[in-house]
């Protein structure tokens, strides 16, 4: 399990479609800010998507995956 903390960014029309056509336009999209090292994410991040929820949940994830013996991967700066 890869965890981090990030803040969503959202931009006008034109910059949206712009950055959504440098990859595959048809799939969903969302705009990141990420609290990690670009190239730490970049040579680390081992998955083809991400699932994002709002708000601050690492402590409930780093609880669930100690207790179901998951290893955790954390990016994130802050605490």
């Amino acid at each position: 399990m890869q965890l981090m903390i990030g803040e969503f960014e959202t931009y006008d029309r034109a910059t949206n479609e712009s950055l959504m056509k440098q990859s595959t336009w048809e799939w969903p999209h969302a705009f990141a800010r990420l609290d990690a090292d670009a190239g730490d994410f970049l040579s680390r991040f081992g998955a083809n998507h991400i699932h994002a929820v709002p708000g601050d949940h690492r402590a409930t994830v780093r609880a669930a995956c100690e207790l179901l013996g998951v290893t955790l991967d954390e990016f994130t700066r802050a605490s």
